[in-house]
């Protein structure tokens, strides 16, 4: 699996808004990303959406790499089947198909992570796609916060010993 992350609308918009709840965590990831040299991917869904409330110029361009969806893509969102989840999901048939069309082009292009405020759909749907092996794709979900852990391939979380314990043995 190749690094990088997709960056959803609902992340970006949380990056540039200091008044939403979870911009301090985006913003978190963003520097992470780049102090790590992981490839931010905007996807060309993702930026017309952004778009439609504010500018795209107003995002950091020099920063990501952007995806326009293609033939490939199209072929992969398709096989992962929207309509199964269709009215199942109380998400509107749009924002249904824009979800699967950014996880097709996440897993066209083998990447690693997508990251979203979106837990109810694009999160969900991510996860349950990669628990039936559709998707190798990882999830991230702002409302969980900062976690290294998300890109440690076995999910390693970091800890904090306190060494004045007694609980814990001296060896």
């Amino acid at each position: 699996m190749a690094d990088g992350v997709l960056l959803d609308t609902g992340f970006l918009i949380s990056f540039v808004d200091p008044t939403r709840k979870h911009h301090a965590v985006a913003v978190q990831f963003f520097r992470y990303f780049a102090s790590e040299g992981m490839p931010m991917f905007l996807s060309t869904i993702a930026a017309a959406e952004f778009h439609q409330q504010q500018s795209v110029a107003d995002l950091p361009l020099d920063a990501m790499i952007v995806l326009p969806f293609n033939l490939a893509d199209a072929m992969r969102a398709a096989e992962l089947d929207f309509t199964r989840f269709k009215g199942t999901t109380g998400v509107t048939r749009d924002a249904l198909k824009d979800d699967f069309k950014l996880l097709g082009q996440a897993k066209a292009n083998d990447l690693a992570h997508v990251i979203t405020e979106d837990a109810s759909s694009l999160y969900k749907f991510c996860e349950e796609l990669r628990a039936k092996g559709a998707l190798a794709v990882r999830a991230i979900k702002l409302e969980d916060g900062f976690k290294k852990s998300h890109f440690d391939p076995v999910g390693q979380h970091d800890f904090e010993a306190k060494l004045d314990d007694p609980s814990m043995p001296v060896t």
